[in-house]
């Protein structure tokens, strides 16, 4: 029978007092009721049996996926409220189920509080609904499987609950100022966790590191941000924290010179706009005035950009250059201006020199270009070609900067081109 038919019968008998429905019966009543998607009425009478029949696992596992599917499954951040009533009463219910083994069914409670922790994760971390909920979590109790997912018949590879639930973690006992108990936590999940996914090996070690400098010991936090400091792609704020390292020890140059690689790695300027404040402060104390009020400027012109207020001390800075905040500037203008102060301090008169692509590696993203002089070669970046992708190409004449690297196969240092412009 299906559920639609089923259920006027149910209805005849439920309200017929000479009919005497055992536990089964009223199961079949409102699991019938729930997946009709007549969920109000499902909660409604598993609510008024739930007591009577406190040891019967399927009415209460259709109670708290009914209560799942009203509130939690298709989550309105609007209705946040509701949801974690209907999180709390899962929990009265039915706990944290375990879902360690493999092929075990979901656990409707631990797929709500993941879901509430993301909401309550951005815009503004909030700590103390973040601790509540995850204080509910025994992370012994989570799937540690990967979970896979089809992105346009493309297999991708995403964080186990366990995973996601130590990353959490770790970043708010370091929002508790709990540093000690923050390495612990980040040094089992590197330990624990076989297979880590977005750069979480990096980021939990980042924190450890992190958690060395407020505890004192900033020449533990070096080393550590050091091993993770490659040069080269998107972690730009791991040159940052090593920037704010030196600065705290009033090492300027060598502040600058990690402030500089992270200004010039990758990343979103409005992601970057505390690491052009950092700068501004870095130039100001090594009274190049000009250049720290081009870069106070670059802050503003980002933050007008994105709608956003300054912050205290980023408004601080506009009043000692009396800048004026209400006045537009324009962003890429200003951008141009502070990339052509890094050069300058970075290469300073360094001629620019001449030549042709001449290999394109597999990858795509990177190959050779032959000096003018016909003797040497150098390695390069497409990301360092002020150009777009599709014109980089065998052939195309060039003219460039170089700075140092290092050469991994032949195991030495060598020199990278950087700041290559297409000639013809």
């Amino acid at each position: 029978m299906k559920f639609e038919e089923a259920i006027p019968h149910y209805d005849v008998a439920y309200n017929d007092p000479d009919t005497v429905l055992n536990k089964w019966d009223i199961w079949g009543y409102v699991h019938s009721l729930k997946k009709t998607g007549n969920l109000d009425k499902s909660i409604e009478i598993s609510e008024k049996h739930i007591s009577e029949y406190n040891d019967f696992e399927n009415l209460a596992n259709n109670l708290t996926w009914a209560y799942f599917d009203k509130y939690i499954r298709t989550f309105e951040s609007s209705d946040i409220d509701s949801i974690e009533g209907a999180l709390d009463r899962i929990f009265e219910i039915n706990g944290q189920q375990d879902i360690t083994e493999q092929n075990t069914i979901p656990c409707p409670f631990t797929i709500g509080v993941f879901k509430v922790l993301k909401h309550y994760k951005r815009p503004n971390f909030n700590t103390l609904k973040i601790r509540y909920w995850i204080d509910k979590i025994d992370p012994e109790k989570l799937s540690q499987r990967e979970q896979v997912i089809d992105l346009k018949g493309k297999e991708r590879k995403l964080a186990s609950d366990f995973e996601n639930y130590y990353s959490l973690m770790i970043t708010l006992l370091f929002n508790e100022g709990k540093y000690s108990e923050c390495m612990e936590k980040a040094e089992y999940a590197l330990e624990n966790i076989n297979q880590l996914h977005y750069d979480n090996s990096i980021w939990f070690k980042r924190r450890i590191a992190l958690c060395h400098v407020e505890l004192g010991d900033s020449e533990k936090a070096e080393e550590i941000l050091k091993s993770l400091d490659k040069g080269k792609g998107e972690k730009w704020f791991i040159e940052y924290e090593l920037s704010k390292i030196y600065f705290e020890q009033e090492n300027f140059e060598k502040s600058l010179d990690f402030a500089l690689k992270a200004a010039k790695n990758f990343g979103d300027d409005l992601m970057k706009v505390n690491l052009y404040t950092h700068l501004t402060r870095i130039l100001y104390k090594q009274n190049k005035l000009e250049h720290a009020k081009s870069h106070a400027e670059l802050v503003i012109a980002i933050k007008q950009a994105n709608d956003s207020r300054l912050d205290a001390g980023q408004q601080k800075l506009a009043s000692f250059f009396k800048l004026n905040t209400e006045e537009t500037i324009d962003l890429r203008n200003q951008k141009r201006s502070v990339e052509k102060i890094w050069n300058e301090i970075i290469y300073g008169t360094q001629e620019k020199l001449k030549g042709t692509i001449n290999k394109i590696l597999p990858n795509g993203k990177s190959g050779f270009i032959k000096a003018e002089n016909g003797k040497d070669s150098y390695f390069f970046r497409f990301n360092s070609v002020k150009a777009r992708k599709e014109l980089i190409r065998v052939g195309k004449k060039v003219n460039f900067l170089i700075t140092e690297s290092f050469d991994k196969k032949k195991n030495k240092k060598s020199f990278e081109a950087v700041e290559i412009y297409l000639t013809r």
